[in-house]
């Protein structure tokens, strides 16, 4: 049995039912301030983890001589810390300063292990992550005088533990969006094909029945952060005429909530991707149909309001119903030096998978690879996969564009057959997501932290 040690308990927020009974517990450290906001105000998202597992919840105040793992779950690593990251500056303070003298004991006497959550993210060691601030959080640990043994930090980058040089904070891995993904799918049987729901019946009916159906599209493609590798995407589509042969979304400068260029005529023109694609010719290519799709936009499916984001629990399932494959444009797409070394899935690629799709990764290089290993299948040789192995990312794109090119070439009756003929690799990925890759990736990460 896993004890976790909380704060406080509470009547609010989101009820985690556990083998031990039903807690609702409030973030541990909520009350840090640090940089204008709380950023250890998360809704407690690390208690997705625990839903029907072998876990009990207990108030730090009432723990006598059990071992437990107390959690700090953060919105930024760095602000977490006291450190601000793009302003190079130290407000010499941290969540630690808000951890109980209690548990602060227990932490120095091997009777308790901090946790420090950050599984939504995947920063690598340019970004937001241990692997940057490692000398920062060290200092502050000492000076709290916890023992680097008793703390564990967990993010989503799935190569967390490889090719690192820090050995004395364990670090675990957390697919987080997998787990989300799951567990609200099941709650909500109208997202599944295999639910008792009437819902769930009928969508996989109409599934069943689209073999004798001709779809209306080729492809599906959502973008709604208008980032360099998505622009470039959709700026792929729009100059080779595909555009129109797909379900496909993208803003309006102004619409996101992210700001990619600081001023409009710089939208979809080289200071929006010219780090991405790197060649010249290519990028002055790419910019001469940037107004051409300007005056399409903005490409609006079932949401218009891109500043907001419910990308996991929103599931449209029509859109995969009507098209063939998905362009996957993930949160990240660059090589592994520009990464850091760092890879993950969101919810991007979790949502072809559960929908029967196939998928073609704009995403980091090694990402199919890293998909195998996990026990998927992807789709080659009918979709040359070889660009997952192109490290240049500019190479690797036009490595993409070009399978995006051959598939949108063909007479969608051809996708059609192509579609159906790989029928058990569809439904191999989507059962092995829900029976298998959850539940062991959530006893992995459970098995890990209860060290």
């Amino acid at each position: 049995m896993l004890i976790i040690g909380v704060d406080k308990l509470s009547n609010e927020g989101p009820p985690r039912k556990t083998k031990h009974g039903t807690f609702t517990a409030v973030d541990n450290c909520i009350k840090y301030k640090s940089f204008g906001y709380n950023p250890c105000d998360s809704g407690f998202v690390l208690g997705e983890f625990f839903e029907n597992e072998d876990v009990y919840f207990k108030s730090v105040s009432d723990i006598k001589d059990e071992n437990y793992i107390y959690p700090v779950c953060v919105r930024n690593f760095g602000h977490s810390i006291g450190i601000h990251i793009w302003e190079n500056t130290d407000n010499n303070t941290s969540f630690l300063d808000h951890i109980p003298d209690i548990v602060l004991n227990h932490l120095r006497n091997n009777q308790a292990k901090l946790l420090v959550y950050y599984g939504y993210e995947e920063d690598s060691i340019h970004g937001d992550s241990l692997f940057r601030l490692y000398n920062d959080f060290k200092r502050k640990l000492s000076e709290k005088e916890i023992p680097l043994e008793n703390v564990i930090y967990s993010d989503a980058n799935i190569l967390l533990n490889e090719e690192s040089n820090i050995n004395d904070i364990k670090m675990v891995v957390s697919n987080y969006c997998a787990n989300t993904v799951g567990r609200f799918n099941n709650e909500h049987k109208n997202n599944l094909y295999h639910g008792s729901q009437t819902k769930s019946i009928q969508n996989r009916k109409v599934w069943e029945d689209s073999k004798n159906k001709i779809r209306s599209k080729h492809f599906l493609c959502y973008n709604r952060l208008p980032k360099p590798h998505r622009a470039v995407t959709v700026l792929s589509l729009y100059r080779n005429d595909n555009i129109d042969k797909g379900i496909v979304s993208f803003p309006d400068y102004g619409m996101s909530s992210w700001d990619v260029v600081e001023h409009k005529e710089q939208y979809l023109k080289r200071e929006h991707y010219e780090y991405f694609l790197q060649d010249n010719n290519i990028i002055i290519d790419y910019e001469n149909s940037a107004d051409g799709l300007i005056k399409k936009l903005p490409l609006v499916l079932d949401k218009t309001d891109f500043t907001i984001c419910h990308s996991v629990i929103n599931n449209n399932v029509s859109h995969y119903l009507n098209t063939y494959f998905t362009i996957c444009t993930e949160s990240h797409c660059s090589n592994r030096e520009e990464s850091g070394n760092a890879l993950a899935f969101t919810e991007k690629t979790w949502k072809p998978i559960t929908n029967f799709h196939p998928f073609i990764f704009v995403a980091n290089a090694g990402s199919l690879e890293k998909l195998k290993e996990y026990g998927f299948k992807t789709f080659s040789p009918f979709i040359d996969e070889s660009y997952d192995n192109i490290d240049n990312t500019g190479q690797r794109f036009l490595a993409i564009e070009k399978e995006i090119n051959k598939l949108c070439s063909k007479p969608i009756e051809e996708l059609h057959e192509w579609y159906w003929s790989i029928e058990e690799t569809l439904k191999h990925n989507y059962y092995h997501f829900y029976k298998k890759f959850i539940k062991l990736e959530r006893e992995r990460f459970i098995n890990e932290i209860n060290c």
